[in-house]
């Protein structure tokens, strides 16, 4: 009796609430405890201290603490870092590559005979940045380059290529490109998807 007692007097309540208060206002009450239905759209991918793609290097220069030097490669600009910088527990050089004045790929190059446990953390912290790994192919990673520096890799030294995929389309790779050497490559989702030729499939 007493609950329905309750019951009656809440709906009363409501009632009230919809005639002095207006329809509008009850809409906007209900609002409070609805459940979104659509997520936010996710950010694009950011790398260090802000930069993002498509900026130029000017605009990379005034984020990036590091000394940079600049130089040219077929249809490209290169600005690398004139000293190793951090990544996780190590060091890299780290190389911004542009073209048209914009930044398209990155890379970081461990050098100095790194361990295997090394390429292991960092394919783990990598794992738990952008979620499960997946096999890379070595001749796209070796396409990427080879747009920018031809001579820099051959396809039978890339080994363990791994890669992943951020949610604008960011691709990252980490691979040994020799015995004595491994990178991570994060490249642009305007050349990710235009590696190769396609005239015709």
């Amino acid at each position: 009796m007493k609950r329905l007692a309750a019951s009656i007097l809440t709906a009363l309540i409501i009632a009230v609430l919809t005639v002095s208060a207006g329809a509008e206002t009850m809409t906007d009450m209900r609002s409070w405890f609805s459940i979104p239905t659509a997520t936010p759209a996710p950010d694009a991918f950011r790398f260090r201290d802000g930069i993002r793609w498509g900026m130029n290097p000017q605009q990379v220069k005034a984020l990036e603490t590091e000394q940079m030097s600049e130089r040219s490669a077929q249809n490209w600009s290169i600005m690398l870092t004139d000293a190793k910088v951090s990544v996780s527990r190590f060091s890299a050089d780290l190389v911004f590559m542009f073209r048209d004045n914009c930044l398209l790929m990155i890379l970081y190059e461990f050098t100095g005979k790194p361990s295997a446990d090394d390429f292991i953390y960092l394919s783990g912290a990598l794992c738990s940045l952008y979620g499960e790994k997946a096999s890379a192919e070595p001749r796209k990673i070796k396409a990427l380059m080879d747009a920018i520096n031809p001579e820099k890799y051959e396809t039978k030294n890339i080994k363990d290529a791994e890669g992943w995929m951020t949610a604008d389309g960011t691709t990252i790779y980490l691979y040994r490109y020799s015995p004595e050497a491994f990178a991570v490559m994060y490249v642009s989702p305007v050349i990710g998807s235009r590696i190769y030729q396609t005239n015709g499939l």
